[in-house]
């Protein structure tokens, strides 16, 4: 954001929020950046805490007081929204700052602001294609920073030992890497037992995950996505790959899709319209009886992927945690680009193919038992995310958070991943 920009954006939060002429009082914990609180309300219940709004359209509260404007003069070094923050966690005084914004690269600016005083811990939300992407786009100077420089995580909890591997690959800065595999698959888990859902038996053969027909968030402009990268076509081709796939061998498919009708009827409907233009009719009845409208809050994605033999994707963080709890996972990339290739290879990853190439992997995966697929496959399960059915992610969160806040936690060493042969 231009300097010019960045003042008159402070300047209109400035003039519609609440002033309190005040410090916030002390917590033991700061949630820094409100985005996907939902995820962590079990787990914020055994702590007093305070939720830090970090994004401008979201600040209704602007505090003033002595202290604040005394740890911000010490703070500022050019930008006045992180020594904003930074001075609140100061004047809060918490044990532990958390996010589930791992991404933010504004959690990094304040981190290294105040690392020295308190515990910063981010917390692994989703598959991480930004490093490759950042590169791609700095390497061919479509953007004049390298955004891989300025992130700073001083504690990592991240899905698993790719993720380590991942990140030192890029020369990323994280001080500490703790493997807890995913909180949103745990949350997921825990909702499906406490409404006794069922899911000892398939509904479905085939899961396919809706993922957009675009960047999503990595979308800089329409050009780069569609001319560069091709993800219109690359993403509907998975799409028709899949649909015709189901309507050859008389399988039944369900989809959840990324973009809510409810939400945003505009892009829904211009999502849908892509599909249509790519795929012929039949198909586009077909794959449209297939899709629902995903929900966080009822985790309906993942039990139509419980319930399904073979779930299908590009990149999605979904495909993952299928892969992890021990089910047949097809990752298909049909871009221009290997940002979205699957972190491992073998019978689970499939890219650059023709139909008749992804439909022989795809009866090849349905013919043979789960244990004859993952011998398949050239890492452990877990090397993408850790997966323990005896201990949740939310139970091991928890122990973390708890060492954080008595100041002895202990580092684990890196272990390297058994491979397998192919």
């Amino acid at each position: 954001m231009r300097p010019i920009k960045r003042f008159l954006s402070i300047l209109r939060v400035l003039i519609k929020s609440k002033i309190i002429l005040k410090s916030p009082k002390n917590y033991d914990l700061v949630f820094f950046d409100n985005e996907q609180l939902t995820e962590f309300e079990e787990l914020l219940s055994n702590y007093n805490f305070f939720v830090l709004h970090t994004r401008l359209e979201q600040i209704k509260k602007i505090y003033f007081s002595y202290n604040i404007i005394k740890y911000f003069i010490k703070n500022y070094k050019g930008n006045i929204m992180t020594a904003y923050l930074a001075s609140l966690i100061e004047a809060i005084k918490p044990k532990v700052v958390i996010t589930f914004i791992d991404n933010s690269i504004k959690f990094s600016d304040v981190a290294k602001t105040l690392d020295k005083k308190t515990n910063f811990l981010a917390v692994q939300n989703a598959a991480r294609l930004d490093l490759k992407l950042y590169k791609y786009l700095f390497d061919n100077q479509i953007i004049k920073v390298d955004y891989n420089k300025r992130f700073y995580i001083p504690n990592f909890l991240c899905f698993g030992q790719f993720e380590i591997d991942h990140y030192k690959s890029f020369g990323i800065k994280v001080n500490n890497f703790i493997k807890i595999g995913s909180l949103r698959l745990a949350n997921a888990f825990k909702y499906i037992k406490e409404k006794g859902i069922k899911l000892d038996k398939s509904i479905y053969d085939v899961c396919l995950i809706g993922e957009g027909v675009s960047g999503g968030n990595f979308r800089h402009d329409r050009l780069f996505d569609e001319e560069i990268l091709g993800f219109e076509k690359g993403m509907v081709d998975i799409v028709k790959y899949t649909v015709r796939f189901c309507i050859k061998h008389k399988m039944k498919l369900i989809s959840p899709q990324k973009i809510n009708k409810s939400s945003n009827l505009d892009e829904y409907n211009r999502v849908m319209n892509t599909y249509k233009k790519y795929l012929n009719k039949e198909e586009f009845e077909f794959f449209q009886k297939s899709c629902f409208e995903r929900s966080a809050s009822t985790y309906k994605s993942y039990v139509a992927m419980f319930q399904s033999n073979i779930t299908i994707g590009t990149s999605s963080t979904l495909l993952r945690e299928n892969l992890a709890v021990g089910r047949k996972t097809l990752s298909c990339n049909l871009l221009k680009t290997d940002i979205h290739d699957f972190p491992v290879e073998g019978i689970c990853a499939i890219k650059n193919c023709s139909y008749e190439e992804f439909e022989k992997r795809l009866l090849e995966i349905q013919s043979i038992n789960k244990k004859d697929y993952f011998l398949n496959i050239k890492k452990e399960k877990n090397y993408i995310l850790e997966y323990n059915e005896k201990s949740s992610t939310l139970e091991v969160l928890k122990e973390k958070i708890d060492a954080f806040m008595l100041n002895n936690f202990v580092p684990e060493k890196d272990k390297s991943q058994k491979t397998i042969n192919i």
